[in-house]
């Protein structure tokens, strides 16, 4: 193995500064390791954010973010695409430094990077079933295209790549041989956040029914509208920012609903301190039983009951999480978890939680690279919960 730590270029599908996902954890643990380079996907210039000679800030020795330079038209024209691509290649081999480089895709449009970069290996981080609608149908014939257009790449990127992580069972299945290597590397959460939450001494008068995450196409806004209905004794809160062309019109005249907007980080813990029992309401598309629920590992964390539409992943935990289907189910549900918070059951979800850490995480990702013979050093990971 090369004793000089390969260059890590990672293609997001997110910016670095929206929300916390996946590919933020992951990268910036994977650079205490090695030098990783993630790059923001390609959008129209914003010159009061990145100005033209300062588009890459460098956030640790080891970790950078880059602003790729966007030809107008990216989207229309196919020459404005390849100028685009051609530039961010080449800013990206002034890191290579003669090194190995590992390609670290989220999207399917990552893939013309594989000619033009030439990396010594390709690792394709699947978080979603990309080619299927995000909602109950789709928005619109642009929609429709794009999904094509996805399918038609993942069809052609599977077999290049040389390791396909899966963030859930039933997309390992989905892959199956079409990638020469896969393995289940699930989401999981920074637990340490919640050294300080505790199991509730004095519960809130009425309920408190909580969700943190992205107010998106898969959350079943008519589902939580009839559960809030059904019962006008609990307050039922939504955490974070909502996507243009989602609907929320139906939970905003209902007075037991509260839709707080998009909050910073640091104050997801106190936010989940404050509620009874989290939810997961999801619609039931394949979209989302493929998935695996970042904010139900931040929910177990916290010591938090929880209840959750049907996802592949979550069936699989036995009860640590009530899975139901529609309003009845959800309302008969919440009542049994209102029941589950006693101190040993706010242990279990914790000892859980530390055992599904992003550390983990990545020492499961440092074994599969080591596979493909992609070397890194190791560190100790802390699973163990404070008293």
């Amino acid at each position: 193995m090369p004793t000089v730590p390969p260059l890590i270029v990672c293609l997001s599908s997110t910016d670095w500064g929206f929300l916390r996902y996946r590919k933020q954890h992951l990268m910036e643990r994977l650079s205490r390791h090695t030098t990783v380079v993630y790059v923001n996907p390609p959008r129209a210039v914003r010159a009061q954010e990145w100005p033209f000679r300062r588009r890459t800030r460098r956030l640790s020795p080891t970790l950078w973010v880059h602003e790729p330079f966007v030809m107008p038209g990216m989207r229309r024209s196919s020459l404005a695409k390849q100028i685009t691509y051609g530039w961010l290649a080449a800013r990206l081999e002034q890191w290579r430094h003669n090194r190995q480089c590992v390609l670290w895709l989220y999207s399917p449009h990552g893939l013309p990077f594989i000619d033009l970069l030439r990396p010594d290996r390709v690792v394709y981080d699947i978080a979603d079933l990309h080619a299927t609608p995000s909602g109950p149908q789709l928005r619109d014939d642009g929609e429709r295209k794009e999904i094509e257009a996805l399918a038609a790449l993942e069809r052609e990127l599977l077999p290049r790549v040389d390791l396909a992580l899966c963030v859930s069972e039933p997309l390992v299945d989905w892959v199956g041989s079409r990638a020469r290597r896969v393995s289940l590397v699930p989401n999981g959460c920074d637990w340490q956040r919640y050294l300080g939450a505790q199991p509730p001494s004095v519960t809130n008068q009425r309920p408190r029914i909580g969700y943190v995450g992205t107010l998106a196409p898969r959350l079943d806004v008519d589902l939580v509208a009839a559960l809030a209905r059904r019962r006008p004794d609990w307050t039922i809160e939504l955490v974070g920012p909502t996507l243009s062309f989602v609907d929320v019109s139906p939970l905003r005249s209902l007075p037991n609903v509260v839709l707080t907007g998009e909050m910073p980080f640091h104050d997801v813990p106190a936010k989940l301190a404050s509620f009874d029992v989290c939810l997961l309401p999801l619609r039931d598309i394949p979209f989302a039983y493929y998935c695996s629920p970042i904010q139900v590992f931040d929910y177990l964390a916290a010591g938090k009951p929880v209840v959750s539409s049907p996802v592949g992943q979550l069936e699989r935990w036995g009860g640590l999480v009530h899975v139901a289907r529609g309003a009845e189910e959800f309302e008969n549900k919440i009542d049994t978890a209102l029941g589950e918070r006693t101190t040993a059951h706010y242990s279990e979800r914790r000892v859980f939680a530390a055992r599904n850490s992003w550390d983990v995480r990545v020492t499961q990702v440092l074994s599969a690279l080591s596979d493909i013979d992609i070397g890194l050093m190791g560190e100790p990971v802390n699973t163990q919960v404070a008293a």
